[in-house]
């Protein structure tokens, strides 16, 4: 018998082997790893595909299977394990490289798949460490610094009296698995199986009682629905109530999020409602805590798993519904590697599974609105926001009206944020771009500091004296204030600073509002471990009056103090080169729009923007997100983009200008030899930024009007492209959402 086995490696191909001597290979079912020698000297993790009975290497060429490492059962369950194949042919990328990315990384080194006992380290997956009362007397600020993991973990108990689990905690204090254990020695801290829930469920308003109704009446088959709630509309709410249905039926339910900021909010909620097991998967868990979590979900003793994008490959084993919030978030696509959609995997594996599934947003994807159009999927519409709250006002400022002297923050905008701070409330400046401005210009030559690596402006950070390259990371450190540099190209002695970043408006802010409490939220600030909670915490205890940040703000938080959202220019959105930059645009206004007025307190979002009269802003602003979404598809259909034809972008970089650009010819020419008129071939063209971290980059975009004449096309071609090399590498994108 013949063992086809998958290897983690770039070749689309599976290897086979002899079986080990003495096993009885009618005991052995795909899904189960194996230990094998792999090339001269080398041995690795491999899973067991199928058993075959012929192959067409050299019986004298075959090597044997040293091991398997499953030999009970395997790691994989049959639907996870057929699941992960389709992928692999879909998204044309190599089945060994697939399973590694879906397994944790322990399981792909080969360690057993064991579950710890819940009363030794896994106990922390069943039970909350909760502050005591001795702990509750003890001041954080008062601990020696020696004892700094001390103080934030007691800080952070102490915030959570009802509970934190291990994979909550790890998310703020990384390994806290010996600071808990000295804690708990200590009497400050202990952990134990909650025993009741907190909260009970919130009566739903019509259309969210409508919603749940639908869903509930089916959850024995499978249903893609499209919850399409406004901001605050109590979208989570449906959730947990929908869940508590699965529950009661003793399945499980996989919640998808995002971003790791907005896990520990998500997870808050649903502990408060329920008594059960939640497993917890983001990247901030060690590799022992991941496999834990995974083997957990898998033998079904965790019914709720919620995660951010790699969540979607844990497998359950009594699957009742899956969840996607903020369905539309470009966050869900991976961007390297294997370039996989977490959205669309869960819509595949809720068919399978036949079960439902709920795509969750304020401002749904033009994919999912046509798939509504063409009623392959339910939509559940929540029009108005839970409770007392209203819908917030719109207002564009023109900025062609005002002068270079006034800075970013127009007179209207000054006036708003004045009337908050005397009414105690926040506010919320949104500008997309960080550092403190991202142009240093010489007046008298016009020359732009560029970063040398890739075709970029370098962005000045006052924070750090340095300029910066957003795109590869390139530093370039200044001694001296920009302004007195001289020109590297004409000599002249004074550069100048162009633009605004957030460092920039965070100054503006400070000398025009000096008693004001300022905070910038954006991925410099928070880069520290703790950053992000704390800031969060300072903003819900009301220590903070203006929050200055990038679309960290944007996705999802509560700030129910919130009354003014301030766009300070949402410019580059609107002109975008990318199809989906008008989309991507609408999406982010709406969203960070939302976090105004979410409570009692009416809502108000100034925008400045030098274009007042854009059809797609007017429009987005006087008529909402659907109308211009419903504009947005009929100008995709007139050019023949997605949701209405499906794309294939082939991505080749090189050290050498010329050689990405040949090589896609090559690829175009061999294309066009084995494809039909039903798949257009455009290009190769230089990508947007050609350059980029030293490698040159050129595209290949293919598109079909149908999904089969595409795959079709790849089945045939992408075998004959040859392999990458370490001056010229490529990678294919199905279903790209960035064309950059």
């Amino acid at each position: 018998m013949i063992l086809q086995i998958a290897i983690p490696t770039p070749l689309n191909r599976h290897f086979d082997y002899l079986p080990p001597p003495g096993i009885d290979t009618n005991l052995l079912r795909p899904g189960m790893r194996v230990w094998v020698p792999f090339g001269n000297s080398r041995h690795c993790v491999g899973m067991l595909l199928a058993v075959a009975e012929q192959t067409e290497v050299p019986k004298d060429k075959l090597k044997t299977i040293l091991k398997v490492l499953d030999p009970v059962q395997p790691v994989l369950p049959e639907d996870m394990f057929k699941l992960l194949q389709w992928a692999s042919h879909y998204y044309h990328y190599p089945i060994g490289e697939v399973i590694s990315t879906a397994l944790p990384r322990l399981l792909s080194q080969g360690e057993p798949a064991i579950l710890q006992s819940p009363d030794k380290d896994g106990g922390e997956y069943h039970s909350e460490w909760v502050i005591t009362p001795e702990g509750q007397l003890i001041d954080p600020k008062t601990l020696p610094k020696r004892q700094e993991r001390f103080a934030l973990l007691l800080a952070l108990l102490q915030q959570h009296p009802a509970g934190l689990s291990e994979s909550e905690i790890v998310i703020e204090l990384p390994n806290p698995r010996p600071t808990l254990r000295a804690l708990q020695k200590k009497g400050w801290i202990n952990a134990q199986i909650q025993q009741s829930a907190l909260t009970l469920p919130l009566s739903l308003n019509p259309a969210q009682k409508q919603a749940f109704d639908y869903v509930s009446s089916q959850l024995q088959q499978f249903s893609p629905c499209l919850l399409d709630g406004v901001t605050g509309s109590g979208k989570t709410e449906v959730y947990l109530q929908i869940i508590q249905k699965v529950l009661e039926q003793g399945r499980q339910a996989l919640v998808l999020v995002p971003e790791i900021n907005l896990t520990p909010q998500m997870v808050s909620r649903f502990k408060q409602r329920f008594t059960v097991p939640i497993a917890v998967f983001h990247s901030k868990l060690n590799h022992q805590e991941r496999l834990q979590t995974w083997l957990l979900a898998r033998d079904g003793l965790a019914p709720i798993v919620i995660g951010t994008r790699s969540a979607v490959w844990t497998p359950l084993q009594r699957p009742g519904v899956f969840i996607v919030d903020e369905e539309h978030d470009p966050s869900y696509k991976q961007q390297d590697h294997f370039r996989y959609s977490a959205r669309d995997i869960a819509v595949v594996r809720a068919q399978r599974a036949q079960v439902p599934i709920l795509l969750g947003s304020a401002t749904p994807s033009l994919d999912s609105l046509q798939n509504v159009h063409l009623h392959r999927y339910q939509h559940l519409i929540l029009p108005e926001r839970a409770g007392a709250a209203v819908h917030p006002s719109f207002h564009l400022v023109d900025l062609r009206q005002l002068t270079s002297r006034q800075g970013s923050l127009s007179p209207q905008l000054k006036k708003a944020i004045v009337q908050r701070l005397e009414n105690k409330q926040q506010v919320l400046l949104f500008i997309n771009r960080r550092g403190y401005a991202p142009v240093l210009l010489c007046y008298q030559c016009g020359w732009l500091a560029y970063c040398e690596h890739c075709d970029a402006r370098l962005t000045y950070h006052e924070a750090t004296h340095e300029l910066l390259c957003h795109h590869c990371g390139a530093t370039r450190p200044l001694t001296t204030d920009p302004s007195t540099i001289e020109c590297p190209n004409c000599h002249h002695p004074k550069m100048y600073l162009i633009g605004q970043g957030t460092e920039r408006v965070e100054e503006t802010l400070e000398k025009e509002f000096p008693t004001a409490k300022i905070l910038r939220i954006d991925s410099d600030s928070t880069r520290s471990k703790y950053a992000m909670h704390t800031m969060l915490e300072q903003i819900h205890a009301g220590e903070a009056d203006i929050l200055v940040g990038t679309q960290m703000l944007a996705k999802g938080h509560h700030f129910p103090k919130v009354t003014l959202v301030g766009v300070i220019n949402f410019d580059s959105g609107l002109y975008g080169i990318d199809f989906r930059s008008s989309e991507r645009m609408a999406q982010l206004l709406v969203q960070v729009a939302g976090r105004a007025g979410r409570a009692e307190d009416p809502g108000e979002v100034i925008i400045q923007t030098h274009y007042p009269d854009h059809p797609l802003l007017t429009r987005l602003i006087r008529q909402g997100y659907t109308a211009f979404a419903e504009a947005a598809l009929k100008e995709r259909q007139q050019t023949e983009f997605p949701p209405y034809t499906r794309l294939a972008l082939l991505r080749a970089e090189a050290e050498d200008v010329e050689k990405a650009t040949e090589f896609l010819l090559m690829a175009k020419t061999q294309a066009q030899q084995c494809c039909d008129t039903e798949v257009k071939l455009w290009g190769p063209v230089p990508a947007p930024m050609e350059k980029r971290a030293g490698w040159y980059r050129a595209h290949l975009l293919l598109q079909a009007t149908q999904r089969e004449a595409l795959h079709r096309l790849l089945d045939k071609w992408l075998p004959m492209l040859p392999a990458s090399t370490p001056k010229l590498r490529w990678s294919l994108d199905v279903d790209p959402q960035e064309l950059l």
